[in-house]
C-alpha cells in the first residue's frame, strides 16, 4: 500500500496502473522463486542459511528504499496529483467518505471475487482437482499450476499499460479483462472437458493473465477521490481483496466437504459445484461493477461524495 501511495504522489495518474502491474509482476516472480529454486538451494546450503540470507536481503532492500525514497523526497518539489489536491481530511471523515460511496462498493465487490476466486483456485483447490479428478501426479500438477503465476507475471505490466493508455475507460478495461477471466472458469465447471495437460496449462496461463486486469480497479476508484485520501481508498480496496481470499478459500472447502468421499477423494461434482459458485460470483460482481461511475474527482464529482466538508 505504501508503494501505491508513492506511485500516486510521484508519478502522473496515467502511469499508475502500469507501475502497479510491474509491482504485481515482480512480486509474483518472487512466488515462483520460492518454489523449486528455493527447494534446490535449501538442499544445498540448508534452511537456516536460507532464512539468514532472506533476512539479510530484506534488510538491504529496506535500507535501499529508505535511502532512495529519502533522496526522492528532497528532490521532489511538489507531488504530481492524479486529481486536484484538497484540504487535509481526518481518518474517520475519510473512511465515511469512501465507505459512503456506492462506486467504492461496486469496485470492492469486483475485487473481492476477482482475487478471492483466483487465490482459492491457485493456492488450494486446483491442485486436488488435477490430482484426484484428472489423475495427474503431484509433479505434473505443480508444473501445470505454475502457468497461473506465469500468466500473472506476463499480464501485470500489459494490463496496467492498457488501463493507462487504452481508448477504453479504466472501468471498461477491467470489465473486458475480468470478463475473459470469468469465461476461463467455464471449462472447470464441467461444460466441456480438457483432456491434455497442455490444455490446462494454456487455460491457467489465460486465467492468470486476464485476472491481472483487476488491478485497474485501484486507479479507477482512486481517481474518484481527492489525493489526500488516496491511501485510505486503496487500503480499503485491498482489505476487501484480501477478505475475498480469506473467506472464499474455506467456503469452497465447505462446499466440497459437503459431498461424500468416493475412493478416498471427493467426486468431480463437488469441485464442479464450487467452481460454479466462483463463476456466478464473478458474473454477479462484474454486473454490479458495470454500473459504477467513471469520472475523476472534479467539479462533476459523484453525488455520493459531493459536498463533503473539506473537499472543495
Amino acid at each position: 500500500m505504501s508503494s501505491l501511495k508513492i506511485f500516486t504522489l510521484w508519478f502522473p495518474s496515467k502511469q499508475f496502473a502500469t507501475l502497479m502491474g510491474i509491482l504485481i509482476s515482480v512480486g509474483t516472480l518472487g512466488n515462483i522463486l520460492a518454489t523449486s529454486p528455493l527447494a534446490y538451494f535449501t538442499s544445498e546450503i540448508g534452511w537456516r542459511m536460507i532464512f539468514g540470507l532472506t533476512g539479510g536481503i530484506c534488510l538491504l532492500l529496506a535500507a535501499v528504499a529508505f535511502w532512495v525514497l529519502g533522496r526522492g523526497k528532497e528532490k521532489q518539489e511538489e507531488p504530481i496529483p492524479s486529481v486536484p489536491v484538497a484540504s487535509p481530511v481526518g481518518i474517520f471523515q475519510s473512511l465515511l467518505i469512501v465507505l459512503g460511496s456506492l462506486t467504492f462498493w461496486q469496485g470492492s465487490m469486483a475485487a473481492f471475487f476477482r482475487y478471492g476466486t483466483f487465490i482459492s483456485l491457485q493456492g488450494l483447490w486446483l491442485g486436488p482437482y488435477l490430482i484426484n479428478i484428472k489423475g495427474y501426479s503431484p509433479l505434473k500438477t505443480g508444473n501445470i499450476l505454475i502457468f497461473l503465476a506465469l500468466g500473472v507475471i506476463t499480464g501485470g505490466p500489459i494490463s496496467g499499460h492498457l488501463s493507462d493508455r487504452a481508448f477504453l475507460s479504466r472501468r471498461d478495461t477491467v470489465l473486458w479483462g475480468l470478463g475473459a477471466y470469468t469465461l476461463c472458469l467455464l471449462p472447470l465447471i464441467g461444460l466441456w472437458k480438457i483432456e491434455s495437460p497442455l490444455g490446462y496449462a494454456l487455460l491457467f496461463f489465460a486465467m492468470g493473465f486476464f485476472n491481472t486486469f483487476g488491478i485497474g480497479i485501484y486507479p479507477h476508484l482512486k481517481d474518484l477521490f481527492p489525493t489526500t485520501i488516496s491511501g485510505t481508498v486503496m487500503t480499503l480496496i485491498n482489505f476487501f481483496t484480501m477478505t475475498g481470499a480469506a473467506l472464499l478459500m474455506p467456503a469452497i472447502g465447505k462446499i466440497i466437504e459437503s459431498f461424500r468421499r468416493v475412493d478416498q477423494s471427493y467426486p468431480a461434482e463437488a469441485f464442479n459445484l464450487s467452481f460454479w459458485i466462483c463463476f456466478v460470483g464473478m458474473v454477479g460482481s462484474l454486473l454490479f461493477y458495470a454500473f459504477s461511475k467513471q469520472k475523476s474527482f472534479d467539479d462533476d464529482r459523484p453525488e455520493d461524495i459531493r459536498g463533503s466538508r473539506g473537499l472543495g
